[in-house]
């Protein structure tokens, strides 16, 4: 009769774990130039054919306001998602066993802060800036009030989505913004103003990442690996030259700009093509180093209650890429 138990038991096990594996993995996305290779991906099909080789599905969920993703991924509604660092601390201290198996890309000028003429370190004091509050945007100003031995207090933040601050900037509505790309190198090519400070200046410090629930990760590590060697599908497109401007033709589409821009927006955009510099990245310190400072930054602004830490993973990786 036990036996008899336990067999029922086993079976009953090895079908709720098929169950769950056949549940489509959904994928959190949004529109930056630094995930745009994963709308590629989808695409061109390289989603879709490594996930028949790993026999898993995959549904890429599109949201057009990034933190709604990054909330639907806090509500379990996503098993994974594409997110900033920064922006990964608020599920993890929601309970969520956050690991970050892959790194898209650091900004590297992409982000930035744009000023009138006339404005600059030496006069920034009393400045009124637009900014999405407790956005990478406002990380990269406090980063900056620190060069100039200012804080927060000494200056006047208005909180503005990032793409209406650019807007608002270049229709001179207002004498500071920080925002990205295209914002800034098309206010400066119009003559509106210059880029005070950018990315460039806090090198590896605004980092995107594709970050699963570990529980998830666990259920069904394949649908990680299909989706990792998908991503590298994208890479090899983009680093061929033969292939490149198809890709940045599909991109560029996609995000809703011109391809000329959208090279420019590549060009504040540091892409870890190489698996193998990912995969060290993920397990360096200097990635530990820069979550204390996003950790600090988040705790100081009301984010996160505890001092949470993610897990990097750089196993998926290695797995589909380095292992061969």
């Amino acid at each position: 009769m036990y036996l008899s138990y336990l067999l029922v038991y086993c079976f009953l096990v090895f079908v709720c774990n098929r169950v769950i594996c056949a549940e489509p993995v959904k994928v959190g996305v949004s529109i930056w130039t630094g995930w745009m290779p994963i709308y590629l991906m989808e695409e061109k099909g390289f989603l879709k054919k490594r996930s028949q080789e790993y026999g898993v599905e995959i549904e890429l969920k599109k949201f057009k306001d990034y933190l709604a993703s990054v909330q639907a991924f806090t509500a379990g509604e996503l098993d994974a998602c594409a997110m900033t660092i920064m922006d990964a601390l608020p599920p993890a201290d929601a309970g969520i066993d956050v690991a970050a198996v892959l790194v898209n890309d650091f900004s590297k000028g992409g982000d930035g802060i744009l000023v009138q003429y006339g404005i600059d370190g030496s006069n920034f004091k009393g400045v009124e800036i637009l900014l999405e509050e407790y956005s990478v945007s406002h990380y990269l100003l406090l980063r900056y009030l620190e060069t100039i031995g200012l804080t927060e207090k000494d200056i006047k933040v208005k909180n503005t989505p990032g793409d209406d601050a650019g807007r608002a900037f270049l229709s001179g509505n207002a004498e500071a913004v920080a925002t990205w790309n295209p914002h800034l190198f098309l206010a400066e090519d119009a003559g509106r103003g210059y880029v005070l400070f950018n990315s460039k200046k806090i090198p590896g410090e605004i980092i995107d990442l594709v970050v699963f629930n570990n529980k998830r990760l666990k259920q069904n590590p394949k649908a990680a690996q299909a989706f990792v060697s998908a991503w590298y599908d994208a890479m090899d497109m983009i680093k061929d030259s033969e292939t490149r401007q198809e890709a940045i033709s599909i991109m560029s589409e996609l995000a809703g700009t011109k391809p000329a821009e959208f090279s420019k927006m590549l060009e504040g955009t540091d892409l870890f093509f190489d698996p193998q510099r990912a995969a060290a990245f993920l397990n360096s310190e200097e990635i530990r180093k820069t979550e204390k400072k996003v950790v600090k930054f988040a705790q100081n602004h009301g984010l996160i209650n505890d001092e949470v830490k993610l897990r990097y993973d750089a196993t998926v990786i290695r797995t589909v890429r380095l292992a061969k």
